[in-house]
């Protein structure tokens, strides 16, 4: 599974296990939040479930567009030869869930500072986790690599700061630097 589609699954997993407490027990979550023990009004009760229900279809719609899940009945149609998604919805996708993961951590932070907790300490961890994947995914998960064929290395890499001695170019040019000292000491 590469780091996209583990990405999507988790924010997936993240905002379901974030809605369904919400969903099943609305009145549980209420009375834990109140300073002194009452009955649930039925606003409470309503705005808890609208917002698991809202959860729960941002993290729908999070599978669907990235094309974690994919809409037609083959994977391949879905699919480029590579195995990365063909749908153009997968970025735009990836970027809102990730800065809705950077304000969420943000948030649960400020709230850490004030009153720490359990529950914010668990948030921060993940909503972190997850936008720290969400980032590297974008900076670098996005693009193909470019794989040498004759020497499986990548092309992108540099010598800086070490040395890559085992590249076909330097070995090349290791070749040709001791042909010429060869024939120059021949010459000679």
């Amino acid at each position: 599974m590469d780091v996209f589609r583990l990405y999507t699954f988790g924010t997936a997993a993240y905002l379901a296990t974030q809605a369904l407490p919400l969903l099943l027990t609305p009145s549980l979550i209420v009375s834990m939040l109140a300073a002194d023990p009452r009955p649930t009004t039925d606003v409470e009760s309503y705005l808890c479930r609208s917002l698991a229900l809202l959860l729960l279809a941002f993290a729908t719609t999070c599978l669907l567009l990235t094309g974690a899940m994919p809409l037609t009945s083959s994977i391949a149609t879905a699919t480029d030869a590579d195995g990365l998604s063909r749908d153009p919805h997968a970025y735009p996708t990836l970027i809102i869930t990730t800065t809705y993961h950077a304000i969420t951590a943000f948030y649960v932070y400020t709230q850490l500072t004030y009153r720490g907790s359990f529950a914010f300490t668990a948030g921060l961890t993940f909503s972190t986790v997850l936008f720290c994947m969400g980032l590297w995914v974008t900076m670098f998960g996005s693009e193909k690599g470019r794989i040498s064929k004759t020497t499986g290395a990548d092309k992108r890499t540099s010598n800086f700061p070490f040395a890559n001695t085992e590249a076909a170019s330097t070995k090349k040019k290791e070749s040709k630097r001791k042909s010429v000292a060869r024939t120059a000491s021949s010459k000679a």
